[in-house]
């Protein structure tokens, strides 16, 4: 029979009747419950708690009884002496007393006073203290229906883990069964079952299965969604840290005390339960004992290795005692009682592992449910480490190997992470050999394929671990190498160390085969801090650098800048290149890359001079260092990344890690820029003078002057030759190349230049050369004829759109030229915009004129959109600056010849689509004059300026549409998606079919794609635009159509057409502000409408206005008055306050 433990008053005594309890005047262990006892005699609550405390303190059971038992006592013990009487109220009365000097601290007690609330009559007075348990709200509610108290024990503050596994381990002592039944109930609890089962279940192990099928179908009919272990209530925060807590501290104390090896019934009826609940169709069941028992197997894990410790501790100490000259024979034979006795329990515990790892993770490594596989991996990465001679075999590893194929990305993650821990000790690579190749071909999958980009990341990690092993073949060097060109950044930061140790084993390499690096120092000599132009060993550093880069260049010999090159003719600078991202990998790993004039230094040098000589160590050393041509552009863009950063870092290197400017740090980064700037106008003509032939290295060079810091130039009072020699430089790459990345370089680098005010007037007259000089050659091309000369006619074209792009073309374009007599055609008179207006109309650039012909086209519309856009900015400068309106050059001549390229072209190719996209912007950039606000000065011009603002002819918007859909219908094919079905509608339908598109292959799918969702996202955002300022689709009898043709397929062609589109969707954030709504729609009201005969049928005049563009974050597109917002637009008397009237009245 169970002792009672009255860590708890007794309150079920019923001294005075049914109201007046006895209390018990022990209040400091926890008592054990015999109302489940079969041993006992349970009449009621109240009598068995009156056995249990008479026998606790030596009072007689019949004493109790006759208190309150009533007709239930037997005869004799309801007539006591008087002596007997005497002694009961002695003793009655003591224990009352120190129940009562108790009481205060037995209300802190949670565990103690939740366990005994369920056997407890409704009558007891003492209640639970609401705050124990309200971090555990769910446990605290499933305590409530718990007949034994372990699960609020465990999950209740009153105790610590140890405290309850010692008082779990007395209970067992004293009676198993009713201990065994707690334990399994807590685990049902621990599923967020309120079933349990009783100590006839656990007597009958055979029926365990049964018994779990029971509660598993009464379970299922409460329909639970959640459970404790996945719940994120917060009652169940710390839910699974004290659940595996409660189970490592209860196998170590059984460890501790011996019970794990005496006796065997503990672990096995545990084993009995848990694994057959791991087997349930029930994931809170599966999930909780999987968690469970995989948590006995780390414990056990452990145990296991500390008896083998102890052991391996007493055999030596056996040996060092055998070795003395006097053996004490009997402390030998305790020694070696001990040694078996330490083996017997290690394989003991070793056995339960096994049973562990055969009943539960065989069958639950593979589980449908991805978080019981990862707990899988998890516990058999934590084995291999802590029981290493055991689960450190091909029989157990292999399981890490297959989840490396799981379909859950945190299972893959879980698996690289215990990889990692393995391939951490050097000492275990001899056991990892044959798992390495087995699956060293499913590790390099999934560094470079992987769908998750941290999986990726680790995965490079595990990869460069085995690379020092030596386990990690040459091509899979080379395969995880190439990620140095990754798009994702992680994916480079991550390969940085495989990389740059890749150079190094190749650096090291070489210099072997040079003879050593102690004979190139003789040879060469110490290498000297600021001479960066004598041959250095360094350079070799950086010569492996290029060749690595080079081999694991991908695309091969393919330019690089047509992937940069959009439709309208002009290129996106600035856009970082597979090279550039690559150098930037390259600068965080290898010190050399770091320092930008050591490569500049290695790039200027003459390497002709080795030629002469074929002899001798220092001539085998220099032509070793030579450079091919794609090495120098790999190299380039490394000294434009490591400028870039030198210079970034001393900006940052200003403020401390407190975030504070100190002078010290301002002087030392001020002089850092200096001297960059300084050495960067020296280096950078130096470059151009020997890479300017190439396009492809002439582009590298011009974006150094991108980061050239010409205000620390003009500080410096250098003298003005100097700049105005590199302006000539990049004049002469200017007009000397007719490769679009030379041509946006060049012109960046001057509109860099246009910013500091002080180098202005020496920037105009050198950007003023090149306009004389390009216009001059496109009038002489002209005159004499397309036909021979198209190739240059194009080059000049090209030049003249990126000048116009960077410079106010204005006056350029309306100067008229000058008579030459030497000319048959009157070219040389006719100012440059009448001469590009006539030159895209030429006949002889027709369809079948070729590809130069077309980029003639796409060029000049390109120039003549600059021009408009040029001459609005100057419009809105006047009105604000409130100067005289310039003049400005009707577009109607324009906009007709691009009706007729949109007519006369495929609906998908490049003349059209760049015709179709200037036609709107066109008509949209003029359109902004819908909203000018004029002053008073400039009334007089109101009409003229409004009668610029027009809507794209009918017939051309249906042109426009029908572009669209040709570009809709051709990505959609290219990116394998669906789209509505088109209802009969004339506006909708395609007159060409486009899909007699060439493709190009599998191998440029992937960029076709992506060339084809930029071509209709660009179409679609000229459109939404064109529709927001009310040049299309906003009157007639189809007004409205072109919104929603736009909108049919929204939710079918990806996310960026989407975002794209979501620009017409009404604001919502306007409701919401209802006090305030009359104060906005007033403002919006100001702008006055140019057609006044449409303002019946437009009632919201606040659609398109400068405050709905700038909502829609489409303000910055347009030119817009930023001062003038109390003056209508044209000023009119009146018109203000009316409209204000008409909205506020809506």
């Amino acid at each position: 029979m169970e002792l009672s433990d009255p860590a708890t008053p007794d309150t079920s005594l019923d001294l005075n009747g049914t109201t007046n309890r006895r209390k018990s005047g022990r209040a400091r262990q926890k008592p054990v419950l015999l109302n489940k006892d079969p041993n006992v005699s349970q009449v009621s609550s109240g009598s068995s708690a009156k056995r249990k405390l008479a026998d606790l303190r030596g009072i007689g059971e019949e004493d109790f009884s006759d208190v309150d038992s009533g007709d239930e006592t037997s005869p004799e013990e309801s007539d006591p002496d008087e002596e007997e009487l005497k002694e009961q109220r002695k003793k009655a009365s003591r224990a009352k007393k120190a129940l009562t000097k108790s009481a205060p601290k037995r209300a802190k007690t949670g565990p103690a006073l939740t366990t005994k609330l369920a056997v407890r009559p409704a009558v007891n007075r003492v209640k639970k203290p609401s705050k124990s348990q309200k971090p555990r709200a769910r446990p605290a509610k499933n305590v409530a229906d718990d007949g034994t108290g372990l699960y609020a024990e465990v999950f209740s503050q009153g105790k610590t883990l140890d405290a309850v596994a010692a008082d779990w381990i007395k209970r067992w002592e004293q009676n198993n069964t009713e201990a065994m039944c707690d334990l399994i109930n807590l685990v049902i609890k621990c599923t967020g079952c309120d079933l349990q089962v009783d100590v006839h279940d656990i007597e009958d192990p055979d029926n365990a299965v049964s018994k779990l099928t029971d509660l598993q179908d009464e379970y299922q009919t409460q329909k639970y969604t959640d459970y404790p272990l996945i719940s994120k209530a917060k009652g169940n925060a710390s839910f699974r840290a004290t659940m595996t807590g409660f189970f490592e501290t209860l196998i170590s104390t059984c460890h501790a005390a011996g019970l794990l090896y005496s006796d065997l019934a503990i672990i096995e009826n545990v084993e009995v339960w848990v694994s057959t609940m791991s087997s349930s169709a029930i994931r809170p069941f599966r999930h909780t004992a999987t968690v469970i028992s995989l948590t006995i197997g780390n414990t056990l894990c452990a145990v296991a290795a500390d008896v083998a410790e102890n052991t391996a501790k007493t055999m030596r100490q056996k040996e060092g005692e055998q070795r003395k000259k006097s053996v004490n024979k009997e402390r030998v034979k305790s020694l070696e009682a001990k040694v078996a006795e330490g083996d017997r329990r290690r394989a003991q515990v070793v056995e339960s592992l096994q049973a562990i790892f055969d009943t539960v993770f065989v069958h639950r490594y593979r589980d449908v449910d991805p978080k019981i596989r990862a707990e899988c991996v998890i516990a058999l990465g934590t084995w291999i480490v802590t029981l290493p001679e055991v689960y450190f075999e091909g029989i157990y590893i292999r399981y890490l190997g297959w989840v490396l194929s799981d379909t859950f990305a945190p299972t893959r993650a879980e698996v690289i992470k215990q990889l990692c821990k393995l391939f951490k000790n050097k000492e275990n690579v001899a056991r990892l050999r044959t798992f390495t190749e087995r699956f060293r071909d499913r590790l390099v999958e999934m560094a470079v394929r992987d769908s998750e980009i941290s999986i990726r990341a680790a995965t490079v990690e595990l990869l460069d671990m085995i690379r020092k092993t030596g386990l990690l073949e040459p091509d899979d060097i080379d395969t995880v190498g190439r990620l140095v060109f990754d798009t994702e950044p992680r994916v480079r930061k991550a390969v940085v160390g495989f990389f740059a140790e890749n150079i190094n084993d190749l650096f090291e390499t070489t210099l072997e085969e040079l003879g050593g690096e102690e004979g190139l120092v003789e040879l060469l000599g110490e290498e000297v801090e600021d001479d960066y132009d004598s041959p250095r060993i360094s350079w070799m550093m950086l010569k492996c650098v290029a060749e690595a880069l080079l081999s694991y260049d991908a695309e091969g010999e393919e330019d690089d800048s047509e992937t940069r090159r959009v439709d309208g003719g002009m290129i996106a600078t600035g856009a970082d290149t597979r090279f550039t991202l690559a150098a930037q990998t390259i600068c965080e790993g290898i010190p050399e890359a770091k320092q930008w004039e050591l490569i500049a230094g290695y790039l200027l040098y003459d390497f002709s001079i080795a030629d002469q000589s074929k002899e001798g160590a220092d001539a085998t050393f220099k032509a070793r260092c030579m450079l091919k041509e794609r090495e120098e552009v790999l190299l380039l863009e490394i000294l434009n990344v490591s400028v870039k950063n030198r210079l970034l870092e001393a900006v940052e290197s200003e403020t401390d890690k407190k975030g504070k400017k100190t002078k010290a740090r301002k002087e030392e980064s001020r002089e850092i820029q200096e001297s960059a700037a300084l050495h960067l106008a020296t280096v950078i003509p130096q470059l151009l003078k020997k890479f300017g032939s190439d396009s492809a290295t002439a582009s590298a060079v011009l974006r150094l002057e991108h980061v050239l810091n010409l205000e620390i130039f003009q500080e410096l009072r250098q003298d003005s030759t100097t700049y105005a020699s590199l302006l000539d430089d990049i004049n002469k790459q200017f007009l000397t190349h007719a490769d679009q990345n030379v041509l946006a370089e060049a012109s960046s680098a001057l509109l860099h230049a246009r910013e500091f005010d002080d180098l202005e007037e020496v920037t105009g007259a050198k950007v003023q050369d090149l306009w004389d000089e390009t216009i001059s050659a496109l009038r002489t091309l002209m005159n004499a004829g397309i036909g021979d000369n198209i190739s240059d006619i194009r080059n000049t074209v090209r030049r003249i759109a990126n000048l116009a792009r960077v410079s106010d073309c204005i006056a350029v374009f309306d100067l008229e030229g000058r008579s030459n007599s030497k000319m048959k055609s009157n070219a040389s008179t006719m100012n440059l915009l009448s001469l590009l207006n006539n030159l895209i109309r030429d006949p002889e650039l027709d369809p079948e004129a070729g590809d130069e012909a077309n980029e003639i086209i796409i060029s000049a519309t390109k120039a003549l959109l600059f021009y408009y856009m040029w001459t609005v900015h100057s419009v809105q400068s006047a009105i604000t600056s409130n100067e005289p309106i310039p003049s400005i050059a009707d577009y109607i001549q324009l906009s007709q010849t691009l009706i007729t390229f949109i007519e006369t072209r495929h609906s998908t190719s490049s003349v059209r689509l760049a015709a179709t996209g200037t036609l709107l912007d066109l008509y949209t950039l003029f359109g902004t004059f819908r909203h000018i606000q004029l002053s008073s000065t400039h009334q007089a011009n109101a009409d003229r300026i409004h009668t610029f603002v027009r809507h794209i002819p009918v017939p051309a918007q249906h042109l426009i549409l029908s572009t669209f859909t040709a570009l809709e219908k051709s990505f959609a094919k290219k990116s394998h998606r669906s789209l509505e079905a088109a209802p009969d509608d004339d506006l909708a339908s395609d007159p060409e079919d486009s899909d007699d598109e060439d493709d190009d292959g599998d191998s440029h799918a992937q960029q076709e794609t992506l060339i084809a969702e930029k071509r209709l996202c660009e179409m679609a955002s000229r459109m939404v635009l064109a529709i927001v300022g009310r040049v299309i689709d906003h009157d007639g009898p189809n007004k409205g159509t072109i919104r929603e043709r736009l909108a049919r397929n929204k939710g079918r062609l990806g996310s960026n057409f989407k975002e794209v589109l979501s620009h017409l969707d009404e604001p919502k954030a306007k409701p919401k502000r209802k006090g305030k709504a009359g104060v906005t729609r007033k403002k919006l009201a100001k702008p006055v409408e140019v057609e006044e005969e449409e303002s019946d049928e437009e009632p919201q005049v606040e659609e398109g206005g400068e405050e709905d563009l700038r909502n829609r974050e489409l303000a910055e597109d347009r030119i817009v008055d930023p001062d003038g917002e109390s003056a209508g637009e044209g000023g009119l008397p009146g018109e203000d306050g009316f409209e204000d009237e008409d909205v506020m009245g809506d």
